[in-house]
């Protein structure tokens, strides 16, 4: 039978509506990573054991009983486990899938609450449906994470997520810039990701893009794709890989990290096209998600999406893209706008937010020293918000929710939102703002995004740090940075104040724990934003709280009139 949802609303009077859809199986030759078994961060997800017993056929495979000529050829009997690439002969490391249901539902209005529940299961969830493009759907707000996994710290991430989107019903979405379940070719981790999500994404719209680990590994998007569809269709895109969605006041595309993305390409193609078909009275936001970032000042993953960013990254400034969300490196940083490695208010602000919580850990060290272009760096775990307030004004604020820790008996993890990381392996977060707890600003964008950017030429170039730097450069962090373009600074608030709907979608606080209260009171605006009150309910240390007043007071977080005080 066909895969059916019931749904309706507490106001119906008639039946409930019925959709259905597509039901799918798949099947896949596992792989084997050694973090599966020996994680360096979190509970291990499979024991050497278990591995071996699926990779041993001598209980079936000794002698062929219909051949004369001796045992079969799938005889395998390991003594240690194999890494890579499971054997074909042995069907004991093929994988099925459950079957795997795919359902729309339309005529969804927005702001409303829609109760559903799915043929087979007796629970009953529910969901406020976002507006479609609406330049007036004010405040939105986006919760953002990336390459989570299913640790103990990414279960903190979500937790956090859910918190910090109580009460924003309807006019809410999640974002997640790839890396989901970090099952890596042990495709049973698909089956329990789906169940560690289902808090979080059977009330909340979460719009993904794929991973390097949705790609490698033996993953090649098979599992990614037939559990998570994006709007890829109703945006015009030939994959599942690439795809646009209006949601109020914004317009998220999502790219691919892991295809080709030069001139003339499918991708490169899509975008252009959907780029130029951005309303920008109805959705003056642009954000893009991508896996890989273009920028990054951390030892890991460094300059590999290069090629992407030389191919697209003057399509995203010619067209006034404001915000560019990446994940992959396992470590939180924020950039100042940038075009062509300079500061400049035609630049789009990136957000680095692969720190999640996954297993693998977190990335040090940073390069030293931090280039000009990066704003907030550590190597600390936790989630990010922006909360959207008008067509140039959004508030946004990371909050640490974990770190890695040197602890075995914990399995290096610190779920103290007090800690600082403390790589087994590298040592200390060696970041300047490896002790804050959170990371809050005003992202101010220009009222015309579209305007010509001028033709730039950067004194500082993002030269990685371990090079030689040009003439000019900071040599240290305490330099003033120096940028392309006067006006860029001036625009952006850099201050630093310390069941499942994964939805195609066809149809203030700053969080933390109780301790110190950081306010922070804008007023006499006349930029049309209401007055802003950010309570900051993380427990910061010293050192975070002086160098978030000193910040909030240097540069005056976007606000004409800033008062900041700290109730301890």
């Amino acid at each position: 039978a066909s895969p059916a949802v019931k749904y309706w609303t507490a106001s119906s009077s008639s039946a409930p509506s019925v959709a259905t859809g597509t039901a799918q199986a798949y099947s896949q030759l596992m792989w084997v990573e050694y973090a599966l078994i020996n994680p360096s961060m979190g509970k291990p997800e499979a024991t050497e054991e278990e591995i071996l017993d699926l990779q041993n056929t001598t209980s079936w495979a000794y002698r062929a009983p219909f051949s004369p000529y001796g045992r079969s050829a799938s005889y395998e009997n390991p003594t240690s486990v194999s890494y890579g690439l499971g054997s074909y002969k042995n069907p004991q490391m093929a994988y099925t899938s459950p079957v795997v249901h795919t359902v729309t539902l339309t005529g969804l209005a927005a702001f409303t609450t829609y109760t559903y529940s799915v043929a087979g299961d007796r629970r009953n969830f529910s969901f406020t449906m976002p507006p479609d493009a609406d330049g007036t759907a004010y405040p939105f707000t986006l919760g953002l994470t990336a390459d989570l996994g299913q640790t103990d710290i990414a279960a903190r991430t979500v937790a956090r997520l859910r918190e910090a989107l109580l009460g924003t019903e309807g006019s809410s979405i999640v974002l997640l810039s790839g890396d989901l379940a970090y099952a890596d070719g042990y495709f049973p981790l698909w089956d329990t990701w789906g169940r560690f999500m289902e808090g979080l994404a059977s009330n909340t719209p979460v719009m993904t893009v794929g991973g390097n680990h949705e790609y490698g590994s033996g993953e090649a998007w098979v599992s990614y794709n037939a559990r998570y569809p994006m709007p890829h269709a109703q945006s015009n895109s030939v994959s599942n890989l690439w795809w646009s969605r209006d949601v109020g006041p914004v317009h998220v595309i999502g790219l691919c990290s892991y295809a080709e993305t030069s001139p003339g390409s499918l991708q490169y193609r899509w975008l252009a096209a959907d780029l130029a078909r951005v309303d920008r009275a109805v959705t003056p936001w642009v954000i893009v998600m991508m896996h890989a970032p273009w920028y990054n000042s951390n030892s890991g993953h460094r300059a590999e999406a290069e090629l992407m960013r030389r191919d697209m990254e003057p399509l995203l400034v010619s067209n006034g893209v404001d915000i560019v969300l990446n994940g992959h490196v396992h470590a939180y940083e924020r950039m100042k706008p940038l075009y062509k490695g300079c500061v400049t208010a035609c630049g789009p602000v990136y957000l680095n937010l692969g720190n999640g919580g996954n297993r693998e850990g977190a990335y040090l060290p940073w390069l030293e020293p931090q280039p000009f272009f990066s704003a907030f760096r550590a190597s600390t775990f936790g989630p990010a918000v922006l909360t959207i307030s008008n067509a140039t004004h959004a508030f946004y604020n990371f909050t640490r929710v974990g770190c890695q820790s040197t602890d075995a008996s914990s399995y290096f993890e610190n779920l103290d939102p007090l800690c600082t990381t403390f790589h087994p392996r590298d040592g200390a977060d060696n970041a300047r703002n490896a002790s804050a707890g959170l990371d809050a600003l005003w992202i101010v964008r220009p009222s015309n995004r579209l305007a010509p950017c001028p033709e730039l030429t950067c004194s500082q170039p993002a030269v990685p740090a371990t090079d030689t730097a040009p003439t000019g450069a900071p040599t240290s962090t305490s330099d003033s940075p120096k940028s392309c373009d006067d006006d860029g600074e001036s625009k952006y608030s850099a201050g630093a104040l310390g069941g499942s709907i994964f939805a195609s979608l066809v149809g203030g606080a700053v969080l933390g724990a109780a301790g110190v209260l950081l306010w922070q009171r804008c007023s006499h605006r006349s930029d049309g934003v209401s007055d802003k009150h950010v309570r900051m309910e993380d427990k910061l240390d010293e050192r975070s709280v002086a160098e978030n007043k000193e910040e909030a007071g240097r540069v005056g977080v976007g606000c004409k009139h800033t008062r900041t005080h700290v109730e301890l």
